[in-house]
């Protein structure tokens, strides 16, 4: 089975200027199916409490809900791994990014190259186009959002 997962969009919008802001956030295409997701976040006041509201969508008929939406204490998250639907994305961008430490969080956090090989995807996902949104919750209020379009292809005919 071949398959393919190409980013087709990244939209990053800070909330809060004085707290966070995106000195970068864009593709960058390798190839007819491979792009690459770079980020440079600047945070620019210590932060001690995160909270990661998680959603997934699927289009169809316009985006509708799928695979849920969770809200999970990331500082917590970071030190031990409880939450099995932020786990598996989480396994797919900690190398690529400087968010894998504890908390508290300050300056550049950078994202780098992130590719999103689908063989690091451990469950079944459905072909079609989806968007997962991020928002970045900094004591108790929205700071940021990160929202990423990606389309999931595979071919259960090709090896």
């Amino acid at each position: 089975m071949a398959a393919t997962v190409k980013f087709t969009n990244a939209v990053c919008e800070t909330k809060n200027k004085t707290w966070v802001t995106f000195d970068l956030c864009r593709l960058r295409a390798i190839s007819r199916n491979k792009t690459v997701l770079n980020m440079e976040i600047n945070l620019l006041q210590p932060v001690h409490v995160v909270d990661l509201h998680f959603r997934m969508q699927k289009r169809a008929n316009g985006y509708k809900p799928w695979l849920g939406q969770y809200t999970v204490d990331f500082c917590a998250f970071i030190r031990k791994v409880n939450h099995p639907v932020i786990k598996i994305y989480y396994d797919i961008i900690k190398s690529y990014t400087t968010l894998n430490h504890t908390c508290p969080y300050m300056g550049k956090q950078i994202v780098k190259d992130f590719f999103w090989d689908p063989r690091d995807l451990t469950v079944p996902l459905p072909s079609g186009d989806y968007m997962v949104l991020l928002t970045w919750i900094f004591d108790k209020r929205p700071q940021a959002l990160t929202n990423f379009y990606f389309t999931f292809r595979q071919d259960l005919f090709k090896d």
